[in-house]
């Protein structure tokens, strides 16, 4: 069962992609803020990560490569609702440590197909 740590800041979408992810039979943990995230990060181990693009202490930018630095292997998956950042250098470029980029609006199969894409 993969380990999957989520953290975004709008704690509606994090508790329905949390649920849809257990119902899948996938292990959850959720984080509100950038802060939380670092502290499940060092406290547990996790198969891939899911990040908001933007959170308070920090989005994917600043947590792509935090958790890069410390662990280039473990599969970082960049979330964001902001469809006007997905043809921007920020995603393109800043964000290329991420294994992928998925829109908030993904299907939970192409979520799914994500996980386990990564997760083997």
């Amino acid at each position: 069962m993969p380990r999957v740590l989520i953290a975004d800041d709008d704690v509606e979408y994090l508790s329905v992609f949390q649920n849809g992810i257990e119902m899948l039979g996938h292990e959850v943990s959720v984080a509100s803020s950038a802060d939380q995230m670092r502290v499940l990060l060092e406290d547990r181990e996790f198969d891939i990560v899911f990040v908001d693009v933007v959170m308070p202490g920090g989005g994917a930018v600043t947590l792509v490569h935090e958790i890069f630095a410390v662990d280039p292997t473990l599969p970082i998956v960049v979330i964001s609702g902001q469809s006007l950042l997905f043809d921007t250098p920020l995603l393109k470029d800043g964000l290329r440590m991420a294994r992928a980029v998925l829109r908030k609006s993904a299907s939970l199969q192409d979520i799914n197909a994500t996980i386990l894409k990564y997760v083997t």
